[in-house]
């Protein structure tokens, strides 16, 4: 057996040291899942006109709604959309204690701008310099360095194939299956995506750093190398480049998130907006054009106006849940035990629906005890057959009874059996 490298055995002590230690922050995420009404089944609602792109999901971020999908399970290259992903990680590792963005570096050189293919999207990294991990993302989300990219690979991991490896196990470790990486900048069509799993990824980076959008992808432009970047004469001068995605400039409430394009994927878009206090969050993927200037127009105008549909077309409610039935414990310590379940629920509508929300439960009305923590049933809401939420209702373990409880309780289930089938019903399924 080869012997790991020194980077490869770092990262496999980091990895252990997360498991043994956890993640005191948000231990055990997982991206959220996503509710998916069927909005064509709700009368007098309009659904959005059709679009350019080969895929696309609008989401509601605070309830998790997809208020719009077309394709949303196509694979597709992520472009430089893997730099977000890029950029997850370092925050992650960062947030566990393995880096510091403030350490500062020289870039090495595999990763100067003057030794990436050519055509690349550059930070313009090179000799003379000198700069911290945070100016090194602030590179990878306005300018989509791809030379970042490389940087960011050799500094927490001393190779792109070891860092491939940290990116695709935090898409495991969010309960993703789809995404797929080989390096981080994006170059690559082995890279792979859905809308459907970008959008989830994306839910949970904003979960769980809320500051990226005003640190990071919301920057309308960046400057490098400043001053204190250039440590000798070798140093190249400043540069201003801005960001590509154009709804920065054009769409009222943005502030996210990245553009991506190469060939085998045509032109990408995620952005994130909020207005009034919702936010939410559109996947723009694959839309096809002869230049950089119609492409980076059309995904900006798709991803602008399926925002508008979700922010016109939708509003975002509070509500409380209908309250669940006591359950019938027989043989148990306590006679009748009323099972957990929310108290309230955060929902996206159809404008003008809101006095069509009704409420539902479905919940078994027995069980046997003993019998551990279980599911007893599930509250939600809909409007009319179109079910927007649902939660379950978990019964907690139920211990058996003293010995009378369980003498009367076993002669009442027999009666209860004979009455059941009699009356052609089925007993509980206990």
């Amino acid at each position: 057996m080869e012997q790991l490298s020194r980077s490869g055995l770092r990262f496999v002590l980091a990895l252990i040291l997360v498991f043994l230690v956890g993640d005191r922050h948000l231990e055990g995420q997982t991206a959220p899942r996503l509710r998916e009404p069927d909005w064509s089944a709700v009368s007098g609602f309009e659904l959005p006109p059709a679009h350019a792109a080969r895929s696309v999901i609008l989401v509601d971020v605070d309830s998790h709604t997809v208020l719009h999908a077309h394709n949303p399970d196509l694979v597709l290259p992520p472009a430089s959309l893997t730099k977000v992903v890029a950029i997850d990680v370092a925050l992650v590792a960062a947030e566990r204690g393995e880096v510091s963005l403030e350490t500062t570096f020289a870039p090495p050189e595999v990763s100067w701008a003057e030794h990436q293919p050519p055509g690349s999207s550059l930070m313009f990294l090179g000799p003379g310099q000198e700069l911290s991990l945070d100016d090194l993302l602030t590179g990878l989300a306005v300018p989509s360095g791809n030379d970042a990219a490389v940087a960011l690979a050799m500094v927490l991991d001393g190779s792109v194939p070891a860092f491939a490896d940290r990116m695709n196990a935090r898409m495991r470790e969010l309960g993703l299956v789809d995404p797929y990486f080989v390096e981080p900048s994006g170059l690559s069509p082995q890279n792979s995506i859905t809308a459907r799993s970008y959008a989830r990824f994306l839910l949970a980076h904003l979960e769980r750093f809320p500051e990226s959008t005003e640190r990071y992808f919301g920057l309308q432009t960046y400057t490098y190398p400043q001053a204190h970047h250039q440590v000798s004469a070798a140093a190249r001068m400043p540069i201003t480049q801005a960001n590509r995605n154009l709804l920065l400039w054009d769409f009222e409430g943005t502030d996210g998130l990245k553009t991506g394009y190469i060939g085998a994927s045509g032109y990408h878009l995620a952005a994130t907006a909020v207005r009034d206090g919702r936010r939410l969050l559109v996947v723009v993927l694959g839309i096809d054009a002869d230049s950089h200037a119609v492409g980076g127009a059309l995904r900006a105008a798709e991803a602008a106006a399926l925002l508008e549909y979700g922010f016109r077309d939708f509003e975002i409610i509070r509500l409380g849940y209908p309250d669940p039935d006591p359950v019938r414990v027989y043989r148990g310590r306590d006679p009748r035990v009323v099972p957990d379940g929310p108290t309230e629920i955060v929902i996206s509508v159809p404008a003008g629906q809101r006095e069509r929300i009704v409420g539902f439960r479905e919940q078994k009305d027995a069980v046997v005890a003993p019998v551990p923590e279980v599911a007893v049933g599930r509250v939600g809401v809909r409007i009319g057959t179109v079910e927007l939420a649902s939660h379950s209702l978990q019964l907690p373990a139920q211990e058996v009874g003293g010995f009378w409880r369980r003498v009367w309780d076993g002669f009442l289930l027999f009666v209860r059996g004979i009455a059941d089938r009699i009356g052609g019903r089925e007993e509980p399924k206990l």
